[in-house]
């Protein structure tokens, strides 16, 4: 009798819980020093730290209310050992937390968002096995390659039918708005059109609408949004107070291999327009200084001027301009301070480039 009674309380507390808007996420953790836990809520403009709780031996229980039905974020330690994404509902959640993996028993929206990361993760898996046998002596490497992309597009396909099938849940809108950033702005129209009413309401599907009218201020004849960053000495670099009629904005970073190898070809491009008035703003998406400044030396870019802001992806200006993970990412602008292409490289980036500067000399 007695077992029955604590099982009756157990589900009157959980009703109780769901029914206030209340979370409880509890569970055990192991490997991760002593400390402080945080629960910070990541779906909307700016993180925000909904809870936090003491870590000891392991165990922790972390409280508090929603005041929306869901909220993606991730649980965290202080000191940054720990990152573990996470969608909390007004429900008991229990976690168990080893070097094998992550048990997460919670709420629908939970469960939902595991399949998402499911599908992303055997991608991934896919992915590093192919490319480690691309390395072996004799590898097909196009071959391979083909096989990648073919795991790539069924990824791609698995996602889509599940967001299709799941069109109103706030987990699909939380997937969406996590990658908005690295869709083009036709794909994730075409994403936010599948979601349903409560999804587009949803906090994330707020930001996903956010991102669409952010994308359309970036359209090709809008003005470049104006920006602040810091040069290597410290000094102030303002985009629209660089002295020349034709600008390409290159975002890149010193770690990404892609934005070190195309350096060679911008360099080649600065030499061949800088007299006509061309200049090239290099933006670094890196977040140590000493990193930076020694990819400037070591590629010779600073014939140019160079800024960061030095938050990495967090970047405001990466933001602005939408930067996705794909580096390193230009913006053409004409003498107008208007946007004129996007995202071009190589002898795409040349033939804009030239193209830009004929039409001026005819227009005058």
């Amino acid at each position: 009798m007695k077992r029955i009674t604590l099982f009756v309380l157990a589900v009157v507390a959980t009703l109780a819980c769901q029914a206030q808007g209340k979370y409880q996420i509890s569970g055990k953790i192991s490997g991760v020093a002593d400390g402080t836990l945080l629960f910070v809520r990541n779906d909307g403009a700016v993180p925000d730290t909904l809870a936090t709780a003491p870590l000891k031996n392991g165990v922790f229980m972390l409280t508090g209310e929603l005041d929306t039905p869901a909220a993606g974020g991730y649980l965290a330690t202080a000191d940054g050992s720990l990152h573990l994404p996470l969608i909390v509902e007004p429900t008991n959640i229990m976690l168990n937390v080893s070097e094998r993996g992550a048990l997460i028993q919670g709420g629908e929206q939970q469960k939902l968002y595991a399949r998402y990361n499911q599908i992303a993760q055997e991608f991934a898996v896919a992915q590093a096995q192919l490319q480690g046998q691309a390395q072996q002596p004799g590898a097909d490497v196009d071959a391979l390659q083909v096989r990648i992309d073919e795991a790539y597009r069924n990824s791609l396909a698995q996602t889509d039918e599940l967001i299709r099938a799941n069109s109103d849940a706030y987990a699909t809108a939380y997937v969406i708005a996590l990658g908005a950033r690295n869709e083009t702005e036709d794909d994730l129209r075409e994403k936010y059109d599948l979601l349903g009413d409560a999804a587009k309401s949803s906090v994330p599907g707020k930001q996903i609408a956010a991102c669409l009218e952010q994308f359309a201020k970036l359209a090709v004849g809008q003005p470049a949004p104006d920006f602040t960053v810091s040069r290597p000495n410290g000094d102030a670099l303002t985009l629209s107070a660089v002295p020349a009629k034709y600008k390409l904005v290159v975002f890149w970073a010193s770690e990404d291999a892609a934005s070190r190898q195309a350096n060679p070809q911008l360099i080649s491009l600065y030499q061949q327009f800088r007299p006509k008035s061309f200049e090239i703003i290099s933006v670094s998406l890196d977040d140590n200084r000493f990193a930076w400044d020694r990819a400037v030396e070591q590629d010779g870019i600073s014939i140019w001027p160079n800024g960061s802001d030095l938050q990495g992806v967090d970047s405001p200006v990466a933001k602005i301009y939408m930067v996705g993970n794909t580096l390193p990412y230009t913006v053409l602008i004409d003498d107008e301070g208007k946007i004129v292409a996007k995202g071009l490289l190589g002898d795409d980036l040349r033939k804009a480039v030239s193209e830009l500067t004929k039409k001026n000399r005819k227009s005058k």
